[in-house]
């Protein structure tokens, strides 16, 4: 994806949301984008295939949860990150 199409996906907060269950590939495993935090320029990742132990509020292992992966999407300057370059998207591309 070049420079100019992500800073169009920037400027369009609806075009961001839609990638919210996009299938995707990220360092050779799958996830599914599963949340996008505008306000902190954050990509949540939730794997399709491997899981985690989440803890409760008094840190005691209680249910199994898919493994997560938290990216940054932009740069204070509003620029894309390299995660851009690590991330293949699986139902075709943008």
């Amino acid at each position: 994806m070049s420079h100019q199409q992500l800073q169009a996906l920037f400027s369009n907060p609806d075009d961001l949301y839609a990638l919210v269950g996009r299938k995707v590939r990220y360092l050779n495993d799958d996830y599914e984008i599963t949340d996008l935090l505008a306000d902190e320029d954050m990509l949540v990742l939730s794997s399709r295939s491997d899981d985690t132990v989440q803890d409760d509020c008094y840190g005691r292992a209680n249910r199994m949860v898919p493994k997560q992966q938290h990216l940054r999407f932009r740069d204070p300057d509003g620029k894309p990150t390299s995660i851009w370059d690590e991330i293949t998207f699986l139902d075709g591309a943008l």
